[in-house]
């Protein structure tokens, strides 16, 4: 018995990771941080990645300055 609630259980979780996936921004209007999904920003704020324009909070990355090819 205790197997089929896990069993269940487990099903229920890849139905839910599947929804998810297919509907990715359903959580509202409001743009939240792309690493920790907490984080809201009012608009203009936040930093975005130059390499693949994810937006984060500033408690989740720090901006790093490149290496010169010299």
């Amino acid at each position: 018995k205790l197997h089929q609630q896990f069993e269940m259980y487990k099903d229920q979780v890849k139905k839910i990771g599947e929804e998810a996936q297919k509907n990715p921004e359903q959580k509202g209007d409001s743009p939240t941080c792309g690493i920790c999904h907490k984080t809201k920003f009012a608009d203009g704020c936040g930093h975005v990645c130059s390499y693949c324009q994810t937006k984060f909070c500033a408690r989740c990355g720090g901006r790093v300055s490149l290496r010169s090819n010299k």
